[in-house]
């Protein structure tokens, strides 16, 4: 199953987000469910070993959608930033704030979940510049014309006009 880079973030989220973004780093962790310790930040890289859902972990950067990690055996590599949920800061006592600080850090608690921006600070996101490669790559998932025709006749799908919704 193919998961899409997009996500929609709402913009309170974000806000917290690059608040809390900073305290992300060089801290405890543990994974929220199993995963592959990769080689580099991409979903494609080399596997180098399997770790438990619950393995602990240092979190020590962030790249994009990815926390470079080090296990407890000293292994270190890359895991997708959502499959970590981060210690509570030292003091912290577990209250309130805290635990929206950790469903913006990690996209979970343990009744609910919810998806942010995590792992950009205001300086990666000022230095930001487009990818046009990635674009293309996009592109590619682009659904033809046919091919929504063709899926929506087999449901027996119509086109309607929607109007646009008031400023």
């Amino acid at each position: 199953m193919t998961r899409s880079p997009f996500r929609i973030i709402h913009q309170g989220t974000l806000v917290v987000a690059l608040l809390l973004a900073g305290n992300a780093l060089a801290t405890p962790g543990t994974l929220i469910r199993a995963s592959d310790l990769l080689a580099d930040a991409y979903t494609d890289a080399k596997s180098l070993a399997s770790l438990p859902a619950e393995a602990k972990l240092t979190v020590l950067e962030g790249k994009g959608g990815w926390s470079k990690v080090r296990t407890e055996d000293g292994k270190t590599g890359w895991v997708r930033l959502l499959n970590v949920r981060m210690a509570a800061p030292a003091g912290s006592g577990g209250n309130a704030l805290t635990a929206i600080g950790n469903v913006v850090r990690t996209g979970t608690t343990k009744s609910a979940a919810t998806t942010g921006a995590k792992g950009l600070s205001r300086e990666k996101l000022a230095q930001a510049q487009p990818n046009p490669r990635e674009v293309a790559k996009l592109d590619a998932f682009r659904a033809k014309p046919t091919e929504i025709n063709r899926f929506a006749a087999a449901r027996k799908l119509s086109a309607r006009d929607i109007p646009e919704l008031p400023n």
